[in-house]
């Protein structure tokens, strides 16, 4: 398994680092391709925990806004809308019961992937935009492995043991940790205050460490492992961009009020 993630990372991280340094619409297109593969694998969990959601519109929405996004922030509005609109308009005309469960799973579908994943497209086109993505990167990053690390070797207390059973306190804490420092190499790399190294870790290993669980408890109520076999050693796209979807979050607002560029 360990032999597997690394084959992965050695793959997936200067792929994703040759996106972040083009940005663009490069980025704007991998992003959304990642984005509806993440969708798609939603839509089975959400199936799996017994709603019906319409996968081709939530696919299809959520892999739209990063193009929207990239496009400009008021057709990401009007691509959440329509997505919204049409998704409660589609369990009227399927006349199933179940109506509310099924209809917010639809729409959470295309939010919690599909916009949490936009703001990477946002977050890269704010001043200074390539160091700040990069910094949120190597953070959410390094705070996932040293998590993952630091519990299986030295992690002793459950964190949330009704959500996920493996973490532990102490690879919350090593998640702390390594994620301060993978801001650090970033900071010195691009030369960024300090600042904005200290609060960028922290924020981006809180709210990644946060991301897990919440895709943890997905996975929980649907019973499954993992929530695809795209990525070998990793399981599928959310199991590997969960906290990614989080801190890409915080961190544009954080770092858009910032720098002036909310």
């Amino acid at each position: 398994m360990l032999g597997k993630r690394l084959a992965t990372a050695a793959v997936g991280i200067p792929v994703a680092v040759a996106t972040v340094w083009a940005g663009g619409w490069a980025m704007a297109v991998a992003a959304g391709v990642v984005v509806a593969i993440g969708a798609w694998e939603f839509y089975r969990l959400s199936q799996r925990a017994g709603y019906g959601s319409p996968w081709t519109l939530g696919i299809l929405g959520a892999g739209a806004l990063p193009l929207a996004a990239q496009a400009g922030t008021r057709w990401t509005l009007a691509a959440v809308t329509l997505v919204v609109l049409s998704a409660l308009a589609g369990q009227l005309a399927a006349r199933r019961g179940r109506v509310l469960g099924n209809a917010a799973g639809a729409a959470l579908g295309t939010v919690y992937v599909g916009l949490f994943g936009a703001h990477w497209v946002l977050l890269r086109q704010l001043p200074e935009g390539m160091a700040i993505t990069f910094l949120v990167l190597t953070s959410t990053w390094c705070a996932d492995s040293a998590a993952y690390f630091v519990g299986r070797f030295l992690g002793r207390r459950k964190l949330a043991p009704d959500l996920s059973p493996n973490k532990t306190v102490e690879g919350a804490v090593g998640g702390v940790a390594g994620g301060l420092a993978g801001a650090a190499a970033a900071g010195v790399y691009f030369g960024l205050p300090g600042a904005w190294v200290v609060a960028g870790g922290l924020l981006c290993a809180l709210s990644g460490q946060l991301g897990d669980l919440w895709e943890s408890a997905l996975k929980r109520e649907a019973r499954a492992k993992d929530s695809g076999v795209v990525l070998p050693g990793h399981g599928g796209v959310l199991d590997r961009f969960d906290g990614l979807l989080f801190s890409g979050v915080v961190a544009y607002y954080v770092f858009a009020a910032w720098t002036g560029g909310l």
